[in-house]
């Protein structure tokens, strides 16, 4: 007969509590780039999704990635702090990933609450005096928001113009066709 040579009590939920107090766990928010809505709108769209990184003490590597329900239920006092630090999350073009906006800028321009080329372009007058150049930034990034409205505009007139060559190539191979069978007759 064989015997297990470890401790069965190991695999507990109690025990796994206890272990869990020595990881070090972050929630955070994430940009992913949303790909239906950058096709849509022919310029990158993020959406802000909530990750969890986990490492144990002493250790470099650990696991980083979209946080799961069971995340939640096993983490649920830093899931907790997390929320009640964190703001609404937002979806647009991130500032950062904007080649105009520098990261000092961007950051900047977060503490003022705006985190979006979408925000940028839609903030008030009053509001852009706020801040260094901010009348041509706001200027720049309704200009680049238009600018990707009609590129999408554009890619959206060329699948149809696609389309429309396609039916118009059968329907020259079908004349070609018939005429072929008129002349035989």
């Amino acid at each position: 007969m064989q015997v297990a040579d470890f401790d069965h009590n190991a695999f507990t939920h109690s025990a796994q509590q206890e272990q869990d107090k020595h990881l070090l766990v972050k929630f955070y928010l994430h940009p992913v780039l949303d790909k239906a809505a950058t096709k849509d709108e022919g310029r990158p769209i993020y959406k802000e999704v909530e990750y969890i990184k986990i490492n144990a003490p002493g250790s470099r590597e650990g696991f980083a990635g979209p946080a799961r329900p069971r995340d939640y239920q096993r983490f649920p006092e830093h899931y907790a702090a997390f929320k009640k630090r964190v703001d609404m999350p937002v979806e647009g073009t991130p500032l950062i990933e904007w080649a105009p906006v520098s990261r000092s800028l961007a950051e900047e321009l977060a503490f003022f609450n705006v985190k979006t080329v979408e925000q940028l372009a839609s903030i008030s007058d009053t509001e852009v005096m706020k801040f260094r150049g901010g009348q041509g930034l706001k200027q720049k990034a309704k200009d680049w928001l238009e600018q990707s409205r009609r590129g999408a505009t554009v890619a959206e007139l060329q699948k149809e113009l696609k389309v429309r060559d396609d039916m118009l190539d059968k329907m020259m191979a079908r004349m070609t066709e018939l005429e072929t069978k008129l002349e035989g007759e």
